[in-house]
């Protein structure tokens, strides 16, 4: 008999009993839940406690089976080819990410975001399961270049590339209202007393916050590449690397995101409904990790971004 759920729930818990000692966690979920218990295992969004946990792995009484479940839309697998490739030798892959997807595990997912996509492309390309490790990250919404190591070797060196501010991105973004022709925007960062990221003054940078993280400074320079009527299309350079940091700072800025609800973006322009933010990783330069010798990388934006600004 099935659970009486909520159809979208975040996470179902489920106490293990006596009679559940020794038996397989996946078999549980999915005698409990059905279908749904049965592809959560599946995807790995099994845990107890903070631990993933594999769906072979036995169940103990007393303990409680957490089943994390995905968002509304459900399961999807990043739209990725081979033909998203832009870079790729012995020690470095980049990849143009397309929007709306994840780029690394999510509580409920460790098969459908894109590393996870393109170790099973290059497998199957290759014949063995590569070394894939991610340089740094997108947003589920945010589309274009994303560097990843192929190689263990490359990982400090990247790692120091991007600390070290040697790694240059410039971003695409369409965003409401009108920009200066060159802004730039240095706030605090951290997360509110609800666990959102925000900006903060500049006065408060270095103060500890109530999660034990310290506000962080935050730096953009925007520029203008085209003013239209009640939108504008804008380079967005990011000199610090903060979560949401550009969204956060053109929102700030009285110019949102157009398709990011969740800073205040319009989410239908010109009879376009908007899934995602129209914000692309169009440029990047940055040393190889091998011999430092520097690349230049351009991809255009996709075409969900090209048609939203062929109308405006």
């Amino acid at each position: 008999m099935l659970a009486d759920v909520n159809p979208n729930p975040a996470t179902i818990s489920l106490p293990l009993a006596t009679a559940d000692a020794g038996r397989a966690l996946g078999e549980i979920a999915a005698e409990r839940l059905g279908d749904l218990g049965a592809q959560a295992a599946a995807r790995g969004g099994l845990w107890i406690g903070q631990r993933r946990v594999t769906p072979d792995t036995l169940a103990l009484p007393g303990e409680t089976l957490l089943v994390r479940l995905p968002p509304a839309r459900g399961y999807c697998d990043a739209p990725l080819t081979l033909s998203h490739i832009v870079y790729e030798d012995e020690d470095l892959l980049v990849i143009n990410k397309p929007p709306a997807c994840y780029v690394g595990d999510t509580p409920w997912d460790t098969r459908g975001h894109a590393l996870a996509v393109m170790s099973r492309l290059l497998t199957a390309r290759d014949g063995q399961a590569p070394t894939l490790h991610l340089a740094h990250q997108l947003d589920f919404g945010t589309s274009g270049l994303l560097v990843i190591s192929k190689h263990p070797r490359a990982n400090a060196p990247l790692q120091a590339a991007f600390s070290r501010g040697q790694v240059v991105k410039r971003y695409l973004a369409l965003c409401s209202g009108r920009v200066p022709a060159t802004v730039e925007l240095i706030t605090g960062h951290g997360r509110s007393a609800g666990g959102r990221w925000r900006l903060y003054d500049q006065a408060e940078i270095g103060r500890m916050l109530p999660d034990g993280q310290r506000v962080k400074r935050a730096h953009t320079r925007i520029v203008l590449r085209r003013q239209y009527a009640a939108a504008a299309l804008v380079w967005a350079i990011p000199l610090t690397g903060r979560t949401h940091q550009i969204r956060l700072h053109l929102a700030a800025l009285g110019c949102p995101i157009l398709g990011d609800d969740r800073y205040g973006g319009l989410m239908t322009v010109a009879d376009v409904t908007l899934s995602h933010p129209l914000l692309h990783a169009a440029e990047l330069t940055l040393p190889h990790p091998r011999d430092g010798q520097v690349i230049q990388l351009f991809c255009p934006p996709p075409s969900s971004f090209l048609a939203v600004a062929s109308r405006l």
